[in-house]
């Protein structure tokens, strides 16, 4: 470990990159490092509770803050905490801990959480991941990798609306009515889950419970449990679904039936972070199959296999072509 964090404080570590590689899991190899360097330097833990309090706060945020803003927060915080000098024996000081702590996580929720009066908050799950984010009222979206969504935070208690770009799975809380705004169409709920997917010019939507409305010009449908809705030459178009496997990028799993390959390798280059290069006569063949995303090589493997075509990885480019032997 570097010395140099033997004179940061929470603030300080909280920006630090290795730290929030620790702190977000990304890298198993420093939790030893970390907690051993803790266990060296016991004088260090109160500032490591309060960067990890910190920086766990921080991920809701697309955007990291500036320095200013964090210092302005923890001048906030300090103001209304004790001095350190008149605190009383070891449980009380235990206690103080604890309620600063839970005043911490109160304040940089709400700091960052809820951005002031006309700010837009905007969320996106990059090329190879997916995110979570929770809602001013609790609700709650789970973003497809390469999805974004915006949504006025100031405003939400009396319009809860937002606009999706990519694919996502809502789980609405009860109250107001709740719109996804889309390029295609738009979704009106009052309490209910849901997947909306836009990807690659699609708009399709499914209904997991409650009930749904979707509009797309002047087509409209209402779904119930275990119904889906997709845009086709300018209708809605109903179908039925098993809302036990429905929404199965959830788990990682990606599921087609008689799929342009186009699409199947648009989703593969979002869940892997690649680029791939087919020829157009290969991407315009049909596909029934899946891919998992736990692996790249599985998943080549398993959509180009029955397809007999292989592929070639340089890098992040994938070239996909004809197996040896076909034409």
């Amino acid at each position: 470990m570097n010395d140099r964090y033997l004179t940061y404080d929470a603030i300080n570590l909280a920006q630090d990159e290795e730290f929030l590689r620790w702190v977000r899991e990304e890298d198993n190899a420093q939790a030893t490092e970390w907690e051993a360097w803790l266990a060296a330097h016991p004088e260090k833990a109160e500032p490591v509770a309060e960067a990890r309090l910190l920086a766990r706060a921080l991920r809701f945020r697309e955007e990291k803050p500036a320095p200013e803003q964090i210092e302005a927060l923890w001048a906030r915080i300090h103001a209304a905490t004790p001095a350190r000098e008149n605190r009383r024996p070891l449980r009380v000081v235990r206690w103080v801990s604890i309620a600063a702590a839970a005043a911490i996580a109160l304040l940089l929720a709400f700091f960052f959480l809820f951005p002031g009066p006309g700010e837009t908050v905007q969320v996106r799950a990059q090329r190879g991941e997916t995110l979570e984010h929770a809602l001013p009222d609790g609700s709650r979206v789970q973003l497809n990798a390469g999805s974004s969504l915006t949504y006025d935070a100031a405003q939400w208690t009396d319009n809860r609306r937002l606009r999706l770009s990519g694919e996502a799975f809502f789980e609405v809380e009860k109250g107001n009515r709740f719109v996804v705004e889309t390029e295609r169409g738009s979704v009106e709920v009052l309490g209910t889950s849901f997947n909306v997917n836009t990807h690659d010019g699609q708009f399709r939507v499914e209904c997991y419970s409650g009930r749904v409305g979707v509009s797309s010009g002047p087509a409209e449908e209402v779904l119930e449990p275990g119904q889906s809705v997709a845009l086709m030459d300018g209708s809605l178009k109903k179908a039925r679904f098993d809302t036990l496997s429905g929404a199965s990028w959830r788990q990682g799993r990606f599921e087609y039936e008689d799929k342009p390959l186009a699409l199947v390798f648009a989703e593969l280059e979002r869940q892997f972070d690649i680029s791939i290069e087919a020829a157009d006569s290969i991407r315009q063949r049909r596909y029934t199959g899946f891919f998992e995303r736990n692996s790249l090589d599985s998943a080549l493997y398993l959509v180009c296999w029955p397809m007999q075509l292989e592929s070639t990885v340089k890098g992040q480019k994938i070239q996909i072509g004809p197996a040896e032997g076909t034409n």
